[in-house]
């Protein structure tokens, strides 16, 4: 590197530094990082970025992700270097983008999310942010027309039956081993309840591939196969899922005119609404024989709305005018109002 002993000298004995453009050929050479040798405590510095990130997070599963936005951009000023921030950001920022307060910013937000993520990809080696940062590309990409490199990272991507939790599964044995296993078994449910009531976008020709009639059984079958999994009734975290179900089936029996069923779900949502919100962060376990043991844990939401007001804010669908002054659906508005409030 063309350098002199005398340089090197005054290095060892702190008289001088080496100049900035040799620290990272430096790094390379003796297979270190730059914080390393300029004197940054690594271990502290990635447990301060882990406390941001976990900061941020507690604000964005209560749905205040403005806050949490703040957060980590102002993580990202004092390490502007952290993959682990951008990655998090990007995430941050594609969840805000369809804020109705974000119309006219929408396009550069999408750009930006997709400038970090592929500064991440050409320039981070850890495998969990490149992953994450390549999850949030594939949703975004098409938004810009770039469809095929969506598909060409999901297909970098490895199949489910390759992730983690199944591999360690295989690796573990004994407790470690059962407890990864009902984890699985929580996830995927939770996965399946998901996907069986979301999909129902239109299809090539324009027509939808379900009738509103098709819908309400198809959120019924998904309540069904909650009580068949979680047979005791101690839902936990599934009884969110229940309410909103309910909530969905009565805007569907709604919107077909049959005002008794649509007034008796949201009866039945309103009951799950208030103890799901009574329960919240409670340490309660689950006592089904699936998840036995399993601690039910505080209840995550992705807006900072609880149940009930969510259920409000719900209530106030078009397809409720016909029966907003009949006083069996003005009760379960004043029951809700008692336990609604924002995170």
């Amino acid at each position: 590197m063309n350098i002199t002993t005398q340089a090197v000298s005054k290095w060892e004995t702190n008289q001088s530094l080496p100049d900035i453009p040799l620290v990272p050929m430096l790094a390379n050479i003796f297979e270190t990082s730059a914080d390393v040798l300029l004197g940054v405590d690594v271990d502290a510095k990635e447990k301060r970025i882990e406390e941001i990130v976990a900061k941020a997070r507690e604000y964005s599963c209560k749905g205040y992700d403005k806050q949490s936005a703040e957060i980590l951009k102002e993580g990202l000023k004092t390490y502007p270097n952290s993959y682990t921030l951008m990655q998090q950001i990007m995430s941050n920022i594609w969840s805000l983008r369809d804020e109705p307060e974000n119309a006219d910013k929408r396009d550069d937000m999408t750009n930006e999310v997709i400038r970090l993520g592929e500064k991440i990809l050409a320039e981070c080696t850890a495998d969990s942010v490149r992953l994450g940062a390549m999850q949030i590309l594939c949703y975004t990409y098409p938004d810009i027309g770039e469809e095929e490199k969506a598909v060409e990272l999901a297909n970098k991507m490895s199949p489910s039956y390759l992730s983690s939790s199944n591999l360690l599964a295989e690796i573990y044995k004994g407790t470690k081993k059962f407890d990864i296993i009902r984890s699985n078994i929580f996830n995927h449910i939770d996965s399946l309840l998901f996907d069986m009531t979301r999909n129902n976008a239109p299809l090539d020709d324009g027509s939808k591939p379900y009738s509103t009639e098709e819908l309400i059984e198809i959120n019924k079958k998904a309540i069904a196969f909650i009580d068949l999994m979680i047979e005791d009734g101690n839902y936990g975290f599934f009884r969110q899922h229940i309410s909103l179900k309910h909530i969905d089936i009565a805007i569907f029996y709604a919107r077909l005119f049959d005002y008794e069923n649509a007034v008796e779900n949201l009866k039945i949502a309103a009951k799950h609404s208030i103890i799901n919100d009574e329960e919240c962060n409670s340490d309660k376990k689950y006592t089904c024989l699936l998840l036995r043991g399993m601690e039910v844990g505080g209840v995550g939401y992705n807006t900072e709305d609880n149940d009930s007001l969510h259920q409000l804010k719900e209530m106030k669908s078009p397809a409720f005018d016909p029966i907003r002054s009949r006083a069996d659906f003005v009760a379960i508005e004043e029951e809700l109002k008692k336990h609604a409030k924002k995170h």
